[in-house]
Formats: C-alpha cells, sequence, structure tokens
C-alpha cells in the first residue's frame, strides 16, 4: 500500500514558505501518511499532524521578533535591517548564549492541540540533536507524548547558536539540522514509499538518499524570501504565497517560473505571439553588423534563441523578465491578459531618458546608477517603433531590458490600447 511522505526541511522564518506547500497539498486534496521535520520543520508538521492549516496560517500571519523573543533579549528596532538583526543575535549569543526560547514555549503551548495531534492517522517524527552526547535523536509518535511534545520540538528548532541549547533531563539538545536538515530517510524509514520534500535550502547537513527507489518530488523557493532569522508577518505572508505558488507549479496546476499564471496561460500567449517576436526580433538582427552580431550571439539567451527559434522556455523567461524590469509582485498569480495589459501601461508611466546622458556615462565606462531599467527598456521600446538603428549598440550591455522591450512591443502590435 502506498504511504505519501511529507518532509520539511529547516529554515527558521522561511518556514512560513512550507505552510503555503501544505495549503496547496490541501487544496489538491493530496493525502498525507507521514511527516518528518527538522526544527522548523518540526513546527510546521505538528500543524500537518493534527490537521490545523487554520492554526498554521494564523501562527505566521502574526508572526514578528516580539512574538518569538523577550524584549529585553531582542529590543524593538526603528530600522531592522538584516545587519542589525545579525548583530543583536551576536550579541545576544556572547552576552547570554544566545536567545531565550520561553516565547516560544508559550507559542507552543497555544497551537499545539494533544487530542487532535495524537488521534490523527497522520504520523509523525522529528529530528534534533543531542549536544551533550554528539548524536542525532529521532523521535515519533509513539515516543512522544503530551508532556516531552513541547520538549523534542523546540529541541529540534533550537537554531544553536541563535537559540540557546534546549535543556531535557540535564541534557543540551540543538537544532536537528546539524544532523540532517531534510530527513528524507527518516520518513522512508516509517513507511513512506513515495516523498514530497520541501527544501527551504537554508544552512543544515543533508543526508544522502538511502532508497533511491522510493520517488522524492522536490519543492523549494523559486523567489528570494527573507533571512532564517527575519521574523515578519509581511515577509511570512509573502512566503506563504510563493510555497502555495510553487507546490502548485509544481504539480501542474499553475504555470509560470518565478512568476505565477493561470494554467494553460503562457501556452496560449506563446502560441499568439512567438511567431510574431521572432520576425520582430530578425528584422532588427537583419540591421546589425558582425562586431555587434558575435557580441550577441555570445550570450546564453540569445544563444538559445538563435539555435533553437524562441522556444516557449525562452519565451517565458522574457515575459518574466518583462514583469522583474517593472518591479510586479512575484507571489501573485496573474492572468496573461492582466500581467501583458500591466506591462503595457507600466511601460506608458515611465519616463523617457536623457540619450546623451547615457552616451556620456558609457564613454566613462560608469553603467552604474545610470538610470533604471524601466527606463531602458522604455528607450528601447521607442527605438524599435522608430525603427531607431542606433539602439543596436546597448543591446550586448543592456539584452533583458531589450528583450523586454521586444516583447512589449510584439504585444501590443498596432493596438493603440491594449
Amino acid at each position: 500500500m502506498e504511504k505519501l511522505g511529507l518532509v520539511l526541511s529547516g529554515g527558521g522564518s522561511k518556514g512560513a514558505y512550507e505552510i503555503g506547500v501544505y495549503k496547496a497539498l490541501k487544496k489538491m486534496h493530496i493525502n498525507i501518511d507521514i511527516v518528518t521535520g527538522t526544527s522548523i520543520g518540526a513546527v510546521n508538521g505538528m500543524f500537518v499532524t493534527q490537521k490545523d492549516l487554520r492554526g498554521a496560517l494564523k501562527y505566521w500571519k502574526n508572526v514578528s521578533f516580539s512574538s518569538m523573543y523577550r524584549e529585553e533579549d531582542f529590543p524593538p528596532m526603528e530600522d531592522p535591517t538584516l545587519s542589525k538583526v545579525y548583530a543583536q543575535y551576536v550579541k545576544t549569543f556572547i552576552n547570554e548564549g544566545g536567545m531565550d526560547v520561553s516565547k516560544m514555549e508559550k507559542m507552543f503551548d497555544y497551537y499545539f492541540k494533544p487530542h487532535r495531534f495524537f488521534k490523527s492517522n497522520i504520523n509523525y517524527g522529528l529530528v534534533t540533536y543531542n549536544f551533550s552526547k554528539k548524536k542525532p535523536v529521532f523521535k515519533t509518535k509513539k515516543d512522544l507524548n503530551i508532556q516531552n511534545m513541547r520538549s523534542y520540538v523546540l529541541a529540534s528548532a533550537s537554531c544553536y547558536p541563535a537559540f540557546k541549547p534546549y535543556v531535557i533531563d540535564d541534557e543540551l539538545y540543538i537544532d536537528g539540522g546539524y544532523y540532517d536538515n531534510i530527513p528524507i530517510n527518516f520518513a522512508i524509514e516509517l513507511g513512506a514509499t513515495k516523498i514530497i520534500a520541501v527544501d527551504l535550502r537554508a544552512v543544515g547537513l543533508k543526508k544522502k538518499i538511502e532508497d533511491e527507489s522510493v520517488e522524492v518530488t522536490y519543492i523549494a523557493p523559486r523567489n528570494k524570501i527573507a533571512s532564517f532569522l527575519v521574523f515578519d508577518k509581511n515577509k511570512a505572508k509573502e512566503a506563504m504565497r510563493f510555497g502555495y505558488n510553487d507546490a502548485m507549479k509544481t504539480f501542474g496546476k499553475l504555470d509560470g517560473n518565478k512568476f505565477t499564471f493561470r494554467k494553460h496561460n503562457l501556452i496560449k500567449n506563446y502560441n499568439l505571439y512567438n511567431d510574431i517576436f521572432e520576425d520582430n526580433l530578425n528584422n532588427i538582427l537583419s540591421n546589425m553588423d558582425n562586431i555587434i552580431l558575435n557580441k550577441i550571439f555570445s550570450m546564453p539567451i540569445f544563444k538559445e534563441i538563435i539555435n533553437k527559434n524562441t522556444m516557449y522556455n525562452n519565451f517565458n523567461e522574457i515575459l518574466e523578465k518583462a514583469g522583474k524590469i517593472f518591479n510586479f509582485d512575484e507571489s501573485n498569480i496573474y492572468d496573461i491578459h492582466t500581467y501583458n495589459r500591466g506591462l503595457l501601461n507600466a511601460l506608458s508611466n515611465t519616463e523617457s531618458i536623457d540619450i546623451e546622458k547615457i552616451k556620456n556615462k558609457l564613454k566613462e565606462k560608469d553603467i552604474t546608477n545610470i538610470i533604471d531599467s524601466r527606463q531602458i527598456t522604455k528607450y528601447f521600446y521607442e527605438s524599435i517603433i522608430n525603427n531607431n538603428h542606433a539602439m543596436i549598440k546597448y543591446i550586448p550591455l543592456f539584452n533583458d531590458e531589450f528583450l523586454a522591450a521586444l516583447y512589449i512591443y510584439t504585444i501590443k502590435g498596432k493596438k493603440i490600447t491594449y
């Protein structure tokens, strides 16, 4: 009988991403039989085991430094930049040996539902590390009870040296990531015949899979999410959206890579515009001299386009680059029509640039802080419309902006408005 194991890696505040994945799995009616977790994965695994998506969402939507730590350990900051956050962790480690976990204990007591956890048909396992004896410790549901559950979950999540080691029976325990940050083998030992592993790509050891016959589907962040030591509810909400989107894309329910689109949107967009895009590109390339052509052909994305024509993945990469240039929210789920219209609106609202100013900067070999990518994209777009071949010499320097401009020119066509 097939049993599905969900493996949740460690990763501190990045753990919000895992709850987004869990939400997607529930949306797809994917039933979990076994969950194993390390560090924050052990905490999130508790929510999964007790089938408490609502509680998990509530926790992560309200997470903050003040919800995690005592004010004397982590006083409020007017400007919590990453460097200041790290400095506070270092200061607390030097002065007190790490952050106090008393607030985390209260958090655990609030969200842990013993009846739901132990009555659940989902088996559970966590990994922690006995620092005193220098050996890993594995605990499953049958090893845990109402009295010791909190201790072992928080021991697994004690991210030393940021947190103090957790004391159990006069022995010190620390983050399970010191032994195995993605406990896939543990899930297999508990009977999993198929695995979904969420890899937060955080610091920690990863063990080689011992049974390679077990199918493992990995889900990992495609977008940049906050540092594992930054606890902020807005960043957590964003990470949950990324987790949901990536899980849905992994199982083919949504489209896209870093951006996310409704199912079948991208193939329809490709079929509608790809041939026109290629014709537009070939028209521009035909006006280039060999020196510039050689520079352009040496660029990876142009190599792909020239050798294979504008394949589906290349075309989608270009449209996503356009969204990145115009600072579209990467955590949204887009309808391609709305996305394309947004690009046209964003381009229209972008101020044109003074090309002479750029020329002077380039002569000085200074391409930093000349202008932002949106304005460069608009320059290329206007040059394409006006058949201004002078733009060609700048393509090797700003190939992303050029391709984004060409994409926008292609989708607009002869329409006055989109």
